[in-house]
């Protein structure tokens, strides 16, 4: 599995955030083989937004999982790693001039460290302001493997504050009839102050720009802005799963994101 961005063609979407799509991101071999893993699992650690069952980085379960899983764990260990985290961000950078930069200056990277999915005391403890300034910022891959069932949505969001970049991996083809369609939308008005930027935001104050039918190999990425709002349609198959793979470079506190004035 011979992963790299650099050769491969970002598609622009046209947001007000940098997002894009990589078709091909991965061949059709190593999409059967990554399904058919994640296929055999037989426990999840959450069922979540109404059908999407997922393991998460740092459990217990994933540790297990990615040993019975050599392709799954070739893949994330090519993922998990400074390089590509740069990679992605080149590839982004080169879209269009943000209107919001992440604040990540003398970053180190961290291979172990992961996005708690439940709550943590200690973890929020370093994470306040306060005690935060004493640590170097680090970042790590936060990533799931998801099965998504009928039922499955997700209305407009935006990721968590702690993300630089989300992606999600494609690894089988959807006929749009059946929905499960990733959705980008646009905050309706300018906004420079970060508290304005609801993570679930009030219909009214979105619209949607486009929406796209998952393909098998293909790879959508984008900044995990304060404006990077996305969904997922109703998914509606009885007879498909969704499955996919989702992840995030994450920093271990929230991001400080400056605006940049035109």
């Amino acid at each position: 599995m011979n992963l790299t961005l650099k050769n491969l063609n970002l598609n622009k979407i046209n947001a007000p955030y940098p997002i894009g799509y990589i078709d091909d991101f991965l061949t059709n071999e190593n999409c059967e083989k990554l399904f058919e893993e994640i296929s055999l699992f037989e426990d999840y650690d959450d069922l979540v937004m109404n059908g999407r069952m997922r393991v998460n980085k740092g459990s217990n379960k994933f540790k297990t999982y990615l040993e019975k899983s050599p392709n799954l764990n070739l893949l994330y260990n090519k993922l998990n790693n400074k390089d590509f985290f740069i990679e992605m961000k080149n590839k982004l950078d080169l879209l269009s001039q943000s209107k919001w930069s992440p604040d990540i200056n003398n970053f180190t990277y961290s291979e172990k460290n992961y996005g708690e999915q439940s709550f943590n005391l200690i973890k929020l403890f370093r994470k306040s302001s306060l005690i935060s300034r004493f640590f170097k910022k680090t970042i790590n891959l936060d990533i799931d493997f998801s099965r998504s069932k009928k039922g499955y949505f997700r209305k407009a969001h935006r990721d968590r504050d702690t993300r630089i970049i989300s992606f999600l991996i494609y690894l089988n083809t959807i006929d749009k009839k059946f929905g499960g369609e990733f959705e980008v939308y646009k905050f309706n008005n300018e906004v420079r102050n970060v508290k304005e930027l609801k993570r679930f935001p009030k219909e009214t104050d979105i619209t949607l720009v486009d929406k796209f039918s998952p393909k098998s190999g293909q790879i959508f990425l984008f900044t995990s802005s304060p404006e990077s709002y996305h969904g997922v349609s109703k998914f509606t198959s009885e007879n498909q799963d969704r499955v996919f793979i989702y992840g995030s470079y994450s920093l271990d506190r929230k991001v400080i994101w400056n605006f940049n004035a035109k």
